[in-house]
């Protein structure tokens, strides 16, 4: 399968490959696929989707239009199907890059500490990255450590030079900026541990921070549950139970059956206010 996609991906014109250089730049912080493997699974994905949609947009549209309009029709949708595809590649890589730097900026204060122990022992920064590697999958930032030590013991760079390339890389900006800090500390001479030490106290306050506002923010919207999906529903369904016994005031609700409104509030309306709710809170919740 890699082979295909590799040769789909040669395939395709420079002129438009450039124009992918801002999804290029997006993987290479992902760093989980390289980007003429993911240039060839979009063309293969694309092809794919543009001759399933124009089969069945084809097949449908049959029944209800003459030939001509269902040939044009199953064209516009197959392009449209294209558009999609595209969107929703670029729609990954931009979700994975968030998720990984919210999960690095969740850890910076642990990750600051770790290294600022190392360093306050008398280790160089190799030897700190090096072991640094050997935990970052638990802080978020294996894959960046990695590749810079391959940098170093591989490819034979210095150790500021594979930082500033794993900064260049990575998808936290704050960690990115607290390994450049490293290089200007290394570079200029100055006490590492006191650096780190210092950059985790501020990203604790920071954590700190967010928590208290988290906490807020989820004090307010538990009152809007409490007031919006019970004390509004409950009220609704009383009186909606009372105007379908005794029957009329349907001309309230459009002339539509109080019973209805009744099912639609019960089955859809409620449920579908506490999903939204719960993507909320999940979406404001700090990661760990």
């Amino acid at each position: 399968m890699l082979s295909m996609f590799l040769k789909l991906a040669d395939k395709v014109p420079q002129r438009i490959v450039s124009r992918f250089g801002g999804l290029k730049n997006d993987l290479a912080k992902v760093g989980k696929i390289s980007f003429e493997v993911y240039l060839g699974l979009l063309v293969f994905t694309l092809a794919i989707a543009g001759i399933v949609t124009f089969v069945v947009s084809f097949f449908v549209l049959s029944f209800f239009l003459p030939l001509f309009q269902v040939v044009g029709g199953a064209l516009l949708l197959s392009v449209l199907a294209g558009f999609v595809s595209v969107g929703v590649f670029y729609l990954f890589a931009v979700i994975s890059i968030f998720s990984r730097a919210r999960k690095i900026d969740a850890n910076l204060a642990l990750i600051a500490n770790f290294m600022a122990v190392l360093a306050n022992s008398g280790m160089p920064p190799e030897r700190i990255l090096r072991s640094l590697g050997n935990v970052g999958d638990e802080f978020g930032v294996g894959e960046e450590v990695r590749r810079a030590v391959g940098d170093v013991e591989l490819m034979g760079m210095d150790i500021n030079s594979a930082l500033r390339n794993a900064a260049v890389r990575s998808s936290s900006r704050k960690f990115a900026s607290l390994l450049n800090g490293v290089i200007t500390t290394s570079h200029m001479g100055g006490d590492l541990a006191d650096f780190l030490r210092e950059k985790a106290n501020i990203y604790k306050k920071t954590r700190r921070l967010i928590m208290k506002n988290f906490l807020e923010n989820l004090s307010g919207i538990a009152e809007v549950y409490v007031s919006i999906m019970i004390a509004l529903p409950l009220a609704l369904v009383i009186m909606l139970s009372v105007m379908s016994f005794i029957g009329g005031g349907a001309s309230m609700f459009g002339n539509l059956d109080p019973y209805v409104i009744l099912m639609i509030l019960t089955f859809i309306a409620t449920p579908a206010g506490v999903g939204l709710l719960l993507l909320i809170v999940d979406s404001l919740t700090p990661p760990r």
